[in-house]
């Protein structure tokens, strides 16, 4: 992740974890059935969804699939 002066790397994973279940819950998506579809296990997507976690380009890309929306959709988010 970037990091600048003004932001750390825990505010641009949590930006990017709000950003991420935004996106889902658009879509109707429990965490449970968005992880399945992921492949990912509900606690380690968790993770990811809160900010704990900075997710490898493979995890994003399972994202985006899952999501049905461009990795560019994903990572537009603001702090």
């Amino acid at each position: 992740m970037y990091n600048d002066d003004k932001h750390s790397e825990k505010e641009y994973l949590i930006a990017l974890g709000k950003q991420i279940r935004t996106i889902r819950l658009s879509k109707n998506l429990r965490q449970t059935e968005f992880a399945y579809r992921c492949n990912f296990d509900k606690s380690n997507y968790n993770t990811i969804e809160s900010g704990k976690r900075n997710p490898t380009i493979t995890s994003l890309i399972k994202i985006e699939k899952a999501l049905e929306v461009s990795i560019l959709v994903i990572l537009n988010f603001e702090i």
